[in-house]
């Protein structure tokens, strides 16, 4: 029987609230590196696919489910949204914040102070 931490911990990742992301990658938008002359507007689409496919796709890495996450940015993208070549690394960006996946310069993510 798994206790509840252990519980806790498999179920790590997998809950998704919409509006949080949202609200957060708004906000972080203009800090990142892809985001040069670019709203967040043109970014909306990628960003709600990274969080709904790293929802879809549970337990797995982004580099492994990559083609079928194009394939889903591709299908619902409205047309104003950016090629997926140009948006790949902030869908990517979402997948790293949601695994807990922090690089040494992400100081804005917020998850950890020093590495």
């Amino acid at each position: 029987m798994q206790t509840r931490s252990e519980a806790e911990d498999s179920d790590r990742g997998q809950w998704v609230y919409p509006e949080n992301e949202a609200a957060y990658w708004r906000e972080q938008h203009a800090k990142q590196p892809y985001a040069k002359n670019s709203s967040y507007e043109q970014y909306e689409h990628a960003y709600r696919t990274g969080y709904n496919s790293f929802q879809k796709y549970p337990g797995k890495k982004f580099d492994e489910v990559e083609e079928s996450v194009a394939n889903d940015y591709e299908t619902g993208k409205p047309d104003a949204a950016l090629p997926w070549d140009t948006v790949r690394p902030a869908v990517s960006s979402v997948w790293d914040k949601m695994s807990g996946v922090i690089g040494p310069r992400d100081f804005d993510r917020g998850i950890r102070d020093s590495i």
